[in-house]
């Protein structure tokens, strides 16, 4: 799970199952381990994600069925800061951050919020730097449960555990190796839903695939995020910064 994955459920966050057929499972899954590790292999390699020194992602954020759209900011660096900004039209800004200790979120409609619980578990794997190498410190098991089709495509289905004990599948694609999506559990505003999220259009950047299409499923709506341009860099720290709004809440700068 490479942590560009989840910018939709970044963004779901930030904003406030579906049964899919299985395939016949095969006599001799491979282990889940060896999924992941063809996974890395096929997105670059671990030497590859390991030489990035940060990420600018920009894009749009969409919501078809409701006529919403925005633009999409985020930025990565190692070794677990997160900040995502999605502008909308007449709604206003929303920022979502972790600085490696704080979880928080900016948002219009609900105002200045510090996350906790799942929300907070969920957001600080997602800005890990390392989490698409499934590393033991952030995952205690990597299970290969059956070959299923997932959106059309014939995966592995993977259950993953992580330290903070939640367990949640992931797809990955039999022919390539990529992922193809995920079957979670979502900490949101309105509590925790049921959302799947389904990645496409891998391209290579700085030697490591990224995906540039992100579509979540939940509650019924679908969340579209496309990325526009990625810019490996290193990002100055101040990008991190817990606001002040923020720091009211915690005491915490």
């Amino acid at each position: 799970m490479w942590s560009l994955l989840r910018t939709s459920g970044a963004v779901a966050l930030a904003l406030g199952t579906l049964p899919v057929p299985a395939v016949a499972q095969a006599d001799a899954l491979p282990k889940g381990r060896a999924v992941i590790q063809r996974f890395i292999d096929a997105v670059g390699g671990e030497a590859a994600l390991k030489r990035q020194a940060g990420r600018h992602v920009v894009g749009t954020f969409d919501v078809p069925a409701q006529g919403i759209s925005g633009d999409l900011e985020l930025y990565q660096a190692p070794p677990d800061r997160m900040a995502v900004t999605v502008t909308i039209p007449g709604i206003g800004t929303v920022r979502t951050g972790y600085n490696g200790t704080v979880a928080w979120n900016l948002n219009p409609m609900l105002g200045p919020r510090v996350l906790d619980g799942l929300e907070r578990a969920q957001l600080a794997q997602e800005a890990d730097f390392e989490s698409g190498l499934y590393p033991e410190r952030l995952f205690t098991a990597l299970e290969t449960e059956a070959e299923e089709e997932f959106d059309g495509v014939p995966c592995y289905r993977v259950k993953v555990t992580t330290v903070d004990g939640e367990s949640y599948v992931e797809f990955f694609d039999k022919s390539t190796g990529l992922q193809r999506g995920s079957r979670r559990t979502q900490g949101s505003p309105m509590g925790d839903i049921e959302a799947v999220s389904v990645v496409s259009d891998w391209r290579d950047v700085g030697g490591v695939k990224i995906p540039f299409k992100s579509v979540q499923r939940a509650m019924g709506i679908e969340q579209v995020v496309t990325i526009a341009t990625v810019e490996t860099m290193a990002v100055p720290d101040s990008v991190f910064a817990v606001p002040a709004e923020i720091q009211a809440l915690t005491g915490q700068q």
